[in-house]
């Protein structure tokens, strides 16, 4: 039995993302590892709601080791009896020029907050503390993909989720199409979804997008979507919409 289904989401919304609230501390300890907002965490049992009713059933979780991520994922985790696998290769991009680069907490400090996250679990690529050109991200990508793809297929798993950062999810899902120009829809706790096309194996570029970037089970809908060549969120952010006519 081989990998059939991958479903990919982004973190639910940063604590950070509230004006005039004050920034929760990150329970890491680290700068810049922002928990979840209220809204996030509802957002994480929609979320949670609608993955664990799909066929067939996710039977790995990968995770980016950033705590908002986690924490979107942790309610589908324990719905499912799952372990988390924090894996680096899925984690947050980090341009070369931006002045600070954090580096996520160890497994085992994640497996304090998050017991469901697997203490054993050994990351399979851990990206430079200098940050990454947009290239290296989509090499860095690439990489994890197929040795995610490779695992499952030995391990024998239908079916697995990627919880990662806007950036990186348009990474992978243009590695998993084998198209550089994909638009891949990043909303906060969306989903998308792809399948392997079969006939001629499930490797990296071998991938049908059947879903991308939905939201609707998001009592919200899509908010705060990303990409590359916009470097803003677009107008489709339902909160910043309502914000530009207040």
């Amino acid at each position: 039995m081989s990998l059939e289904r991958i479903y990919i989401t982004r973190h639910g919304y940063r604590s950070n993302w509230i004006e005039d609230v004050p920034i929760p501390p990150p329970p890491t300890g680290i700068d810049g590892d922002f928990v979840l907002s209220a809204h996030g965490e509802e957002q994480a049992i929609e979320l949670a709601d609608y993955l664990a009713t799909v066929e067939p059933k996710i039977e790995r979780i990968y995770c980016s080791p950033f705590y908002r991520c986690l924490q979107t994922v942790d309610e589908l985790a324990k719905r499912l009896d799952v372990p988390i696998w924090p894996e680096n290769g899925v984690g947050e991009w980090y341009g070369v020029t931006r002045a600070t680069h954090p580096v996520p907490a160890t497994v085992e400090t994640l497996h304090k907050f998050f017991p469901l996250v697997d203490k054993e679990y050994t990351p399979m690529i851990v990206p430079s503390s200098n940050g990454e050109t947009k290239d290296e991200l989509h090499a860095r990508a690439a990489e994890a993909l197929r040795q995610i793809i490779e695992r499952a297929n030995k391990d024998g798993i239908r079916a697995l989720l990627i919880c990662s950062h806007a950036a990186t999810l348009i990474a992978i899902g243009r590695a998993l199409t084998g198209n550089s120009g994909f638009e891949v829809r990043t909303g906060v706790s969306s989903v998308g979804e792809y399948a392997a096309k079969g006939d001629d194996g499930n490797g990296v570029g071998k991938w049908t997008c059947v879903r991308n970037g939905d939201a609707g089970h998001l009592s919200q809908g899509e908010e705060r979507h990303w990409d590359f060549e916009a470097g803003n969120y677009d107008f489709l952010d339902v909160q910043a919409h309502k914000s530009s006519i207040a």
